[in-house]
């Protein structure tokens, strides 16, 4: 080992495979990934409704479709402190 270098992998990462540390937009990725898979689940109740729907059933259909994932994310959402590091 050299001066100053440190080993490549770590105990803690070949155990686990991801290192800890502070990730950028760490919240908002929290959010996007919950309402990502609130959308999906959705999505799929709705898939054979959607596609047998004309223009303006679909338009209907979205609006009951983002109002249910709304409440979806609500419920999914983890407690978070506002004082969170991520």
């Amino acid at each position: 080992m050299k001066l100053n270098s440190w080993p490549v992998v770590t105990t803690s990462r070949n155990k686990t495979g991801y290192r800890s540390g502070i990730v950028v937009n760490g919240y908002s990725n929290l959010v996007s990934g919950v309402e990502a898979e609130a959308r999906r689940t959705v999505e799929a109740k709705y898939a054979d409704e959607w596609n047998a729907a004309g223009l303006v059933r679909r338009w209907k259909l979205q609006r009951v479709m983002n109002a249910e994932i709304k409440k979806l994310v609500a419920d999914l959402m983890p407690e978070v402190s506002p004082d969170a590091i991520f």
